[in-house]
């Protein structure tokens, strides 16, 4: 029982002493930055991204750096350069922490955004819709889940969708489609001339704690970073990204979600051109009991929504968005992750990834990703 004491009393200072250790290190690094710094700042970081002066042990990203294993003095010279001061009257060394925000004229609302019941959007809806693109081992591509397109080089989906693949592999993202059977896009009397395009996969980045072997699918979520730069269109663009604050104030239970997509699982398609559906938030507790049989429970990290009789994410994608609109504009909430098979049932909401949970994650993989560039 000793240790367990030492271990209660100890907890009130561990805080106070990681962050001295962890100023200790980054003051390792060169002499003292010496100006005093005003908190929470807003900042450029080395790569070029958005970023927020704060305290070293407040930056998730500088932590998991300088708590690796593989610590080296590259990485030391690295992380010295994310300083930007430090606090008043103080030693503690600030460091500007990458921040996920969105881009410039994202998330648009149409004037069908405001049209009640309906399942079939219109051409110009949710332009941020991805489809991702397999090939087999015969070279035949097919489409199989979604993604969500969050910067002109990055779109968000679930790590089930690229993860451990076995028989197939991602080669690219398709952006700006609608009607899968046609390339000009007409809805009564607006038309639209697709500009769908393939974009050649770089690099996929999947959360280093998701396992396919948890049922629950928790940290369900991965990036794919596009090998060129998307070009905006009428049909393609970004959807923007909630705040922090956004996303701990936001009220599940009660409030009304879209999914879109074409209503693709990896079993294949359901629609030709693309669906939307609104779905109620539920408290987690009502997934919790849904999936009780199955003996899988879920967190504060995931979203329960749905139950309603023929409702459901089968009518968008595995890996698709789960939108709410905030400030008049369409912000990502979620990631489709799961659900009942079939879908649609009565009582039987679907679970997705809360994306206001991986706000830092992604952040950080976008940030490492210019490292040295």
């Amino acid at each position: 029982m000793l240790p367990m004491t030492i271990s209660v009393l100890n907890s009130s200072v561990a805080a106070e002493m990681s962050e001295t250790v962890l100023t200790i290190l980054l003051l390792s690094l060169t002499v003292s930055y010496g100006a005093a710094t005003e908190l929470n700042l807003e900042c450029i970081t080395p790569g070029g991204g958005h970023g927020r002066c704060v305290p070293v042990s407040s930056c998730k990203f500088a932590i998991s750096i300088l708590r690796s294993k593989s610590f080296t003095q590259s990485d030391k010279i690295y992380l010295d350069q994310f300083r930007c001061g430090e606090l008043p009257n103080s030693r503690k060394i600030l460091v500007c922490c990458p921040e996920l925000r969105s881009e410039e004229r994202c998330g648009r609302l149409t004037l069908e955004d405001y049209i009640l019941g309906g399942e079939e959007t219109d051409p110009d809806e949710y332009p941020w819709t991805a489809m991702l693109a397999y090939e087999g081992i015969s070279g035949r591509r097919s489409y199989g889940c979604g993604g969500t397109l969050i910067n002109e080089r990055y779109v968000v989906t679930a790590a089930h969708c690229v993860d451990a693949l076995r028989v197939r592999k991602l080669v690219a993202v398709r952006l700006g489609e609608w009607d899968l059977d046609t390339t000009e896009d007409c809805r009564g009397s607006r038309c639209f001339v697709e500009y769908q395009d393939d974009y050649t996969v770089e690099k996929v980045i999947v959360h280093e704690n998701y396992s396919n072997q948890n049922l629950n699918k928790i940290n369900d979520i991965a990036l794919i970073k596009l090998n060129s730069t998307v070009e905006r269109t009428e049909l393609v663009a970004p959807i923007c990204i909630p705040t922090l604050e956004m996303a701990k104030s936001m009220q599940v239970e009660g409030t009304s979600f879209d999914v879109a997509g074409w209503g693709k699982t990896e079993t294949g398609f359901l629609s030709r051109r693309k669906l939307k559906v609104s779905l109620p938030g539920q408290p987690i507790e009502t997934c919790n009991t849904a999936f009780a049989a199955a003996n899988v429970t879920f967190s504060g990290k995931q979203i329960c929504a749905g139950g309603v009789d023929g409702k459901d994410s089968c009518k968008g994608d595995s890996g698709g968005p789960l939108m709410l609109i905030m400030n008049n504009r369409w912000h990502l909430v979620g990631i489709v992750s799961l659900g009942a098979k079939p879908c649609g049932k009565q009582g039987i909401p679907g679970v997705y990834t809360r994306f206001g949970e991986y706000l830092d994650w992604v952040a950080a993989k976008i940030e490492l990703e210019k490292r040295g560039n």
